[in-house]
């Protein structure tokens, strides 16, 4: 429940930075490496970063925009899960997110769906997320 609890603080913070004119950005890797983490910023036993926000004026000369979401009917399923129209809002999705890192100069091999399939496909592709039961337990949680 704390970490559905810190997400919801942090989309509250997000709300009230963006309505003062800052700009804000998730930090999710810092998943990657939790226990480096908890050194750096001296948690105590029990206690772990779920992710970080960054928040703070824009540079006018970078040109950035946001990134792009996933369309509603892809994310928003009434009663079921359909997957056919779910089907044809990816393969729109992969169009936007090609031309998104196009205008951003990113250089993302393959479509959006192949990207992100590849993010999970393996241990290895985890980025060290697939150590997270181990360090966990490590930082003082008692997981079974």
């Amino acid at each position: 429940m704390a970490a559905i609890d810190a997400t919801l603080a942090a989309q509250n913070a997000v709300v009230a930075a963006e309505s003062l004119g800052l700009g804000t950005v998730y930090i999710g890797a810092l998943r990657n490496k939790p226990q480096e983490v908890a050194q750096i910023l001296k948690l105590p036993p029990h206690v772990v970063a779920v992710f970080g926000l960054c928040v703070g004026y824009a540079d006018p000369n970078v040109n950035v925009a946001i990134k792009p979401r996933l369309p509603q009917s892809v994310v928003l399923h009434r009663e079921t899960y359909q997957l056919s129209e779910q089907d044809e809002g990816i393969s729109l999705y992969n169009q936007v997110m090609k031309d998104f890192y196009e205008s951003q100069q990113m250089n993302v091999p393959g479509d959006w769906a192949e990207h992100s399939s590849k993010r999970v496909a393996s241990a290895e592709s985890l980025s060290g997320r697939q150590q997270l039961r181990q360090i966990l337990n490590n930082l003082g949680f008692e997981l079974r």
